[in-house]
């Protein structure tokens, strides 16, 4: 286990993402958390509202498992407060583990300590879209 909070937090969410674990991934997240996502809606308010969307993504990919890797990671941290961007790549898996295909986006959290832990009270994760096309530009 890592004393910085968001390679920890990074590792939890990969292991609760794989294993499809609701419960496990919602813990990671303050009860105030406020989201801005790549996919569907603009913004989440609260856990609640972000664990609708978490419980609609896990029911999606079923027959698939996600394996999420982190890369560029960069961090912050004081007492209190903590801070990282990282690039996400998500791999779906088939069930003897073959890689069927992957998508990435970057992530910006903000983590905030709770008693004796720390968890996710911002989140913000994008793409950046071609202004001539309109599309997601690829690496």
């Amino acid at each position: 286990m890592t004393d910085d909070p968001i390679h920890a937090f990074l590792g939890d969410y990969a292991a609760a993402v794989l294993e499809r674990d609701l419960a496990r991934f919602l813990d990671l997240y303050a009860q105030d958390v406020q989201v801005f996502d790549s996919w569907d809606r603009w913004h989440y308010a609260g856990r609640e509202d972000w664990g609708g969307m978490i419980a609609a993504w896990f029911d999606g990919i079923r027959d698939v498992r996600v394996r999420v890797t982190a890369t560029e990671v960069t961090t912050w941290c004081d007492t209190q407060v903590a801070g990282g961007v990282a690039t996400l790549a998500f791999t779906a898996l088939d069930a003897g583990g073959e890689a069927l295909r992957a998508i990435e986006n970057r992530l910006t959290v903000l983590m905030r300590r709770e008693q004796d832990r720390w968890r996710v009270v911002h989140q913000h994760s994008s793409v950046p879209v071609d202004f001539q096309g309109r599309q997601v530009v690829a690496r």
